[in-house]
């Protein structure tokens, strides 16, 4: 089973992020739930959504602690409890145009081994012209940018799910899927 653990704020589309990509990994053949954690439902609270994905039916359904793979959606959010748990060889996602880790926006934590992969989604949700109230939505450019990066689901499948869940700027979405899947890129590679 691999476990994922999204970190946002809301108003970028995190909790249907979420919803899209176990939605894709089910049509990839495997079961696949997903939820989220959050206190008041306000634009820009923390948010943090979680996805599990694997061949059995049966899985628990509860925070996950020690995840594969984390995707920080706000590069402003900060914390140790970004990377809590990632586990060794696990892979960090973060809305970032930093071009090397010095630059990154959240601390990377000597807690463990992971890969670190940036995507400037609020640049290209921008250029998409993917906002509400001014603020860039980046969940669709991120949804690529974990496809690219787990293997999970396929932009095929995360398209189909867009266009059930997604209803405005239909279009925009899915270039913009397309788009995170291409601009994503490694940095540093196993960081310790």
């Amino acid at each position: 089973m691999q476990e994922f653990r999204l970190h946002g704020r809301g108003g970028q589309g995190i909790v249907v992020a979420a919803a899209i990509f176990a939605e894709a990994g089910f049509l990839e053949g495997r079961y696949a739930r997903a939820f989220s954690l959050f206190g008041a439902e306000r634009r820009g609270a923390p948010v943090t959504a979680f996805i599990r994905a694997g061949e059995e039916r049966l899985m628990p359904r509860s925070r996950i602690y020690r995840p594969n793979f984390v995707s920080v959606f706000d590069p402003t959010l900060s914390g140790e409890t970004l990377l809590s748990g990632l586990r060794e060889g696990g892979t960090l996602l973060v809305n970032s145009g930093a071009e090397n880790l010095e630059n990154l926006p959240i601390a990377v934590l000597e807690e463990g081994r992971f890969r670190v992969h940036i995507i400037d989604a609020t640049e290209i949700a921008r250029r998409h012209g993917l906002t509400v109230a001014g603020f860039p939505v980046v969940n669709t450019v991120m949804l690529g940018a974990m496809a690219a990066v787990s293997g999970l689901a396929s932009i095929e499948n995360l398209v189909v799910s867009i266009k059930k869940r997604i209803t405005a700027s239909i279009e925009a979405n899915i270039s913009a899927v397309n788009e995170g899947a291409d601009k994503v890129k490694e940095v540093g590679g196993l960081v310790r």
